[in-house]
């Protein structure tokens, strides 16, 4: 598989409790607070111990995420107290009531974070929240197309081929550029000796990736494949030009090079004969065939 760099989708927080005694004037000691309200009486859950929270947000690169807007909601009460991080992605909210919270964190161009927490009395919760971009619509469709990909691949692991290529032909249809699933494609399609559809996907994934090795290999196979069948119909001259487009795929295919210098030996091109024929005997040199193409190296050579 390929699949070079990985993308970060998901917000993730992290939790770090430090237990701290805190004195009854806090508040006389709080730095770069944030004004806070709530949206409701205070009522009596404001006479509940105290608790604090101090938090810092963070993009994946760890860098400060300044004016995030930040909601603590106190479940027992109802009670929404809000702030925002400073340039340094710092925030808190002091002297709030102890109990349990949802907190959500907000930043436009982000994706919101939302989770639960506890608040205990006389301990001061730390945090860091890590926010990560938004995705954008290409970003999306590049992520169901690594799906799809992937339940192609897994569905060719269960041999089951047709609805892999229907995984992989969706993969392409979300990313047109998507040169492995052009690649398994080609080699199932291959399978089901489908030679054009499957020539068809592996130049595309040749001409997208020029410099990638596999859709070569299988090209020279599938030109050769077609190669056997021509001469079977006695198209020699058709047979010879799949072989050539093999043989520039793949220049070190055995078999190519044997069924090359056969028909070139039928044509009285005896350079080229010879040439392929090395070429198989070198590439090949414990084959069935090695004392049939010796003995006809033999003859072009005398014939020269």
């Amino acid at each position: 598989m390929y699949l070079a760099n990985t993308i970060k989708y998901l917000s993730v927080i992290c939790l770090i409790s430090v237990i701290l005694v805190m004195p009854r004037d806090i508040s006389a000691n709080a730095t770069e607070r944030e004004n806070q309200r709530c949206d409701s009486s205070c009522g009596s859950a404001m006479e509940q111990p105290k608790a604090e929270l101090e938090g810092t947000v963070l993009n994946i690169d760890k860098k400060p995420i300044p004016k995030a807007e930040i909601q603590l909601k106190h479940e027992e009460s109802g009670q929404i107290f809000y702030s925002k991080s400073n340039k340094k992605g710092v925030f808190s909210s002091s002297l709030i009531p102890s109990g349990n919270y949802t907190l959500t964190v907000k930043k436009k161009g982000y994706k919101s974070y939302t989770g639960e927490l506890q608040l205990n009395p006389d301990i001061i919760k730390r945090l860091t929240i890590i926010l990560a971009k938004e995705e954008t619509s290409q970003q999306k469709l590049e992520k169901e197309a690594i799906a799809s990909f992937e339940k192609g691949v897994k569905l060719t692991k269960e041999n089951r081929p047709d609805e892999a290529i229907q995984a992989f032909h969706k993969a392409i249809e979300l990313k047109q550029d998507f040169v492995e699933a052009y690649v398994n494609l080609g080699i199932l399609l291959l399978q089901q000796q489908k030679y054009d559809e499957a020539e068809k996907a592996l130049l595309k994934a040749l001409e997208l990736k020029p410099e990638e090795s596999k859709p070569k290999v299988i090209l020279a196979d599938i030109n050769f494949e077609k190669a056997k069948t021509l001469i079977k119909k006695n198209k020699t001259d058709e047979a010879l030009e799949k072989l050539r487009q093999a043989y520039s795929f793949r220049p070190d295919h055995a078999y190519v090079n044997f069924l090359l210098g056969y028909l070139y030996s039928k044509k009285e091109m005896k350079d080229e004969a010879i040439k392929h024929f090395e070429a198989f005997l070198q590439l090949e040199p414990n084959a069935p065939q090695v004392e049939e193409v010796k003995r006809l190296l033999e003859s072009l050579k005398q014939k020269k």
